[in-house]
């Protein structure tokens, strides 16, 4: 049972970031940045009293009091790098990814990995372009967490959260293929359709507690006035 807290602040971020970028023959291009953030009162979600009671029952069952509250500080930090690779008969391939880690200050003055910082992740695609039609090809991906590097206040959610082999809830790596297209029917107009998910995987983005969707079908018009 998630509460609101009267006593919650403002959470202020203080980041450094430095990156490079080099294009070679106008064909091939890379580009990576490293970057350090101080969280300060960054905003956790933690065990909780309501009346001085750590639990009340809701909707008829025992249920935990938490609510979310200031960590006196959290960092985070990390390195993302490209690449963009143009290819003859309009094709381009270009790749992202991001590694982060983060760690976070507890009551009692220990760290525990944090919860801002996402496990690695990227996308990859392969874009081809011809006159009014482009189309792409891509998959999103990201890298698993294991119950030890959850966040300390995450290890306790098995209700959003996978369950390992030794009962301990831990957040799988997955990945998704992906195809776009987008057709100019004008100036003034244009139809975009996609399949989204191709492979029907089932997966939760971390820390979400919400399964994304499956396989999926978009299809929309855009027009300019």
């Amino acid at each position: 049972m998630t509460i609101p807290n009267p006593d919650l602040q403002a959470e202020y971020a203080y980041n450094v970031e430095f990156g490079v970028a080099k294009v070679f023959n106008e064909i091939f291009k890379i580009d990576f940045s490293v970057y350090y953030t101080l969280l300060d009162n960054a905003m956790v979600r933690r065990s909780y009293q309501l009346n001085g009671q750590d639990s009340i029952v809701y909707d008829g069952e025992l249920s935990q009091v938490q609510a979310i509250q200031n960590a006196a500080q959290a960092e985070v930090y990390g390195l993302q790098a490209g690449i963009e690779l143009r290819l003859p008969s309009g094709l381009v391939f270009n790749s992202n990814l991001n590694i982060q880690h983060g760690d976070e200050e507890l009551d009692d003055g220990t760290t525990s990995p944090s919860r801002h910082a996402a496990p690695t992740f990227g996308i990859s695609r392969v874009t081809y372009s011809a006159d009014k039609w482009q189309v792409q090809l891509y998959t999103v991906y990201s890298a698993g967490v294991e119950c030890a590097n959850l966040a300390q206040e995450e290890q306790g959610k098995t209700e959003i959260y996978a369950i390992d082999s030794d009962g301990n809830p831990f957040s799988p790596g997955w990945y998704t293929i992906n195809l776009k297209s987008s057709f100019e029917i004008s100036s003034s107009l244009t139809l975009n359709v996609g399949l989204e998910n191709i492979t029907n995987q089932r997966y939760r983005p971390y820390s979400s507690g919400i399964a994304a969707a499956g396989r999926s079908l978009v299809v929309s018009v855009r027009a300019k006035v």
